[in-house]
């Protein structure tokens, strides 16, 4: 679906090159400045034991909201994001990573081969990184991000402009490598690491926003159309798109909270609306609300089935079981359903799980042969475990000894005890 701000907030005809000012005051913008601020500060905790582990997750933090600013000015934005909502996880681990490896890269090559060959490779990743940031950025490709064709394929594509990127990469970094010289040895390490990383943090942010404003500006070259959660609705925009986007505005302001009371009157009102439910997942997963996680799953997962989606609904099934692991359904036909979903998917445990306990819950159910015959074949065919097979499907004889489907369950413990006759291959001969 997509979702944007209103269209005063998008400013597509000037070129970067007329944008200088702009750009580099771009993190004096309140979310911008407090993001830079609060995760500057956060850099002290590399000052205790261990702390270079917790100093990870502030890069993490940092890059996602970076991957953010791309994003936004990408898609011709001026104003800058208050909280990263359309850059997932796995982009802001795999940048962190790459930071990781460079460092130890440079580390190992000093120590082995000397400053020399380990100042090439500091200039050979400096060259690369507005590519990596682009390719992270635009459309996630981990594996073109460590590419060094895909590199050079799009500073072609960009010429000129591409050593701009560069160079202003080379500015920013001189200039906080003569800030961090200038104070380390006036003052306290405790005063001088936030003040460091602010002005890391603010030159990253504006080299962030140019490099999304460069991909905006040339995106015809580089077949960039944007991220829908970015775009701005078109006129004709359904009920289901205004909602959407209404409460994607109120979470780019950082009100998580109200996008997510929004969308739950809006389920309540409809909750066949099955975008509106995905919607609201996706914020109450971002809010860690798990007992809403949980109700909302229990009502999502019937409507999904009732629109033909048993795959999303046994995913929505097993998301929900990782959060609360004595989740169940309310009806029994959605129980029968998803967990042959899921057997049929390959996801044995899951169906398992869903299973147990059937003839308790729904007793006389006509599913109850059914659904226990699926177990023992699970549990013979693909956990080795057939003698709980046998022992299953004897109580359902006993139990229910006049349901169609006893024949079906009789030749099925005949296939278990030809198996079980059937004498192991002899091992081969060990040499002596």
């Amino acid at each position: 679906m997509n979702s944007g701000v209103p269209s005063s907030g998008h400013e597509s005809a000037r070129s970067y090159k007329e944008r200088w000012p702009e750009i580099f005051v771009y993190p004096l913008q309140p979310g911008a400045l407090s993001t830079i601020v609060a995760l500057a500060l956060s850099h002290l905790v590399a000052h205790i034991p261990l702390g270079f582990i917790l100093d990870l997750f502030v890069w993490f933090a940092f890059f996602k909201y970076g991957f953010e600013v791309v994003r936004w000015s990408a898609n011709g934005r001026a104003e800058a994001p208050e909280i990263s909502f359309t850059v997932g996880d796995s982009v802001a681990r795999y940048a962190t990573l790459l930071l990781v490896l460079a460092e130890v890269a440079m580390l190992m090559t000093a120590l082995l081969y000397g400053a020399g060959p380990a100042l090439m490779i500091g200039v050979v990743l400096m060259m690369a990184l507005p590519a990596i940031i682009t390719l992270l950025a635009v459309d996630e490709n981990f594996i073109g991000a460590v590419n060094p064709i895909a590199w050079i394929a799009l500073a072609i594509r960009l010429r000129g402009t591409y050593l701009i990127l560069v160079a202003v990469f080379c500015v920013a970094l001189l200039v906080q490598s003569i800030v961090a010289a200038a104070i380390a040895h006036t003052l306290p390490a405790f005063v001088v690491t936030p003040i460091v990383f602010f002005v890391v943090n603010y030159l990253m942010i504006a080299n962030f926003h140019l490099i999304g404003w460069v991909i905006h500006e040339h995106a015809d070259e580089l077949g960039y159309t944007g991220h829908l959660e970015l775009h701005s609705l078109p006129a004709d925009a359904g009920p289901d798109e205004r909602i959407i986007d209404a409460a994607r505005r109120r979470a780019a302001e950082a009100d998580v909270p109200g996008a997510i009371a929004l969308l739950r009157d809006e389920v309540g009102v409809r909750p066949e609306a099955l975008a509106l439910q995905a919607e609201y997942r996706h914020w109450l997963r971002e809010a860690g609300d798990k007992a809403e996680l949980i109700g909302q799953g229990r009502a999502y997962i019937p409507r999904l089935l009732a629109a033909n989606q048993d795959h999303a609904a046994l995913e929505i099934a097993r998301d929900c079981l990782e959060i609360d692991p004595t989740f169940t359904l309310d009806k029994a036909e959605d129980v029968t359903r998803v967990a042959h979903a899921a057997a049929a998917a390959g996801r044995s445990q899951l169906a398992l799980h869903l299973l147990t306990g059937f003839h308790k819950r729904f007793r006389n159910h006509a599913d109850i042969a059914r659904n226990y015959l699926l177990a023992a074949k699970i549990m013979a065919e693909r956990l080795n475990k057939e003698m709980q097979a046998r022992a299953l499907l004897h109580q359902v004889k006993v139990v229910l000894p006049d349901d169609p489907l006893i024949a079906e369950v009789d030749a099925y413990l005949g296939f278990l005890d030809k198996l079980a006759a059937t004498p192991a291959k002899p091992l081969p001969p060990t040499e002596t």
